[in-house]
Parts: C-alpha cells; sequence; structure tokens
C-alpha cells in the first residue's frame, strides 16, 4: 500500500546516482531502509545539507510496493557537528555508521537506532573520542543482542584469572583453568578495558587490544571486516 510515512533517522550512507539524486541508507528504529532524494545534488536543493552521513533527522518518506522510498522532506534533529570536522571522530562515527548499515535489515531495529544516536551523541560531545568510540561499539554489540559476558568465565563460571583467553563465538573470556578451550590470548589490561567501558568510564591502556578483540566479533557476526575500523585505528596512532 502506497503512502507517506514520518519517522526519525540516523543516515548510514549517501551514494551519488545518475543526474542529480542521492541514495541514503537510513537507520530508522523499524529498520534500515534504502531511499532516493530527488535532486539533492543540485546547487538550490534544500535536503542536501541536512541529510549528510552521521546526522539525526525526521524525514518524511513515499513508500509504495516493489519501489524504493523517496524521501520528501527532511528537517534536523542534531547534525553532531564535530563528527564532519575532527578526523578522529569522523573516522569512529564511520565504524559505528558502517556496524549499522551491513547489520540492520527490515527487521526492528529500536534498540539499534537509539543506541546508535546515543553513542554517535557521546562521541560528539566527549572530550575523549576515542574512549566514546569503544563505548559505542561495546553499546551496539548489545543492542544487537550479543552483548558480552566480562563478569566471570564462559565456560566453567568461575573469576576470571590469567592466562585469559577471548572466545569471539561465546562473546566472553575463559580463565586459565579452562586454557583447553583454545581462543584468542587475551590481557587483563583489554578485560579492564572493555569492564570500565561497559561501565561508562575511561578504558585506559587496555583500550587498543579491546577495540580489537571487538572487531573479531563484529567479523564474526557480519562475517566480513570492518572496512572503516584500519582507517579510524591509523587516525587514532597517528
Amino acid at each position: 500500500m502506497s503512502g507517506y510515512r514520518e519517522t526519525q533517522a540516523v543516515v548510514l550512507r549517501s551514494q551519488d546516482l545518475r543526474e542529480a539524486d542521492r541514495r541514503l541508507s537510513l537507520l530508522t528504529p523499524e529498520g534500515r531502509c534504502l531511499a532516493r532524494v530527488p535532486g539533492a545534488r543540485k546547487a538550490k536543493s534544500r535536503l542536501a545539507g541536512l541529510l549528510q552521513p552521521a546526522s539525526l533527522v525526521q524525514v518524511t518518506l513515499y513508500e509504495r510496493p516493489g519501489a524504493q522510498a523517496v524521501v520528501t522532506g527532511a528537517s534536523q534533529i542534531a547534525s553532531f557537528r564535530r563528527l564532519h570536522e575532527d578526523l578522529l571522530r569522523v573516522s569512529a562515527a564511520q565504524v559505528l555508521l558502517e556496524i549499522c548499515d551491513v547489520q540492520s535489515g527490515e527487521e526492528e531495529a529500536l534498540r539499534p537506532f537509539a543506541m546508535l544516536a546515543q553513542a554517535l551523541r557521546l562521541l560528539d560531545e566527549s572530550p575523549d573520542p576515542a574512549s566514546a568510540w569503544l563505548q559505542g561499539e561495546l553499546g551496539l554489540l548489545a543492542a544487537y543482542g550479543w552483548g558480552l559476558e566480562l563478569s566471570r568465565c564462559v565456560d566453567c563460571g568461575g573469576e576470571l584469572r590469567p592466562p585469559l583467553k577471548y572466545q569471539v563465538e561465546l562473546g566472553g573470556f575463559t580463565c586459565g583453568r579452562c586454557a583447553a578451550m583454545g581462543g584468542v590470548a587475551a590481557g587483563e589490561a583489554a578485560l579492564s578495558a572493555l569492564r570500565a567501558s561497559a561501565a561508562g568510564e575511561a578504558p585506559g591502556p587496555g583500550a587498543a587490544e579491546a577495540r580489537a578483540l571487538l572487531h573479531l566479533t563484529w567479523r564474526a557476526h557480519l562475517e566480513a571486516p570492518l572496512r572503516s575500523a584500519a582507517f579510524a585505528e591509523s587516525v587514532l596512532d597517528g
């Protein structure tokens, strides 16, 4: 059934089409959708500046069966200005957007949508964008139903004592007593960083290793590496 729908959306990706149009990937509370913006590349287009990746907007979509949605109107809720100006924030935001662009289908996505909007706001406002980046990734894992177990060994349920191994498929760590399970060797600093981030605190010196472990988890769930992660890491290291 054809009709108009108004919804909030985070712009995940923008692609130029032939002539003057653009195609957007949007994450809404109802799921991800692709939508065409007619005339968005024209100099006089009012929508072009509003519908940038990493923007939170209110959009009006015209939808009809068998056809791509069309954006007929939009207003800005939050531009997250620093996510378009500071290179580390830009690249970290791109990682979060890519996760949602690859993962989100047409399923209900209220929790991922709310988490992404919250993560972008934190990344925009935080004086420590690297910490905000890690918190955002950890929050999105939980929003998609893959939250990590950080308090106990995922095999025996006991205290997490070294040597630690990270179990990608189980979403947590095993303790030294369960070494026979294999897994990825992990330092105590990485576990501490993840625990701190889950509590909304600065992750400390284990942040880089913690992000590397999360990226292994995303690769397993998304069945592909995060293309934007390597560049974001290079910006942070540089």
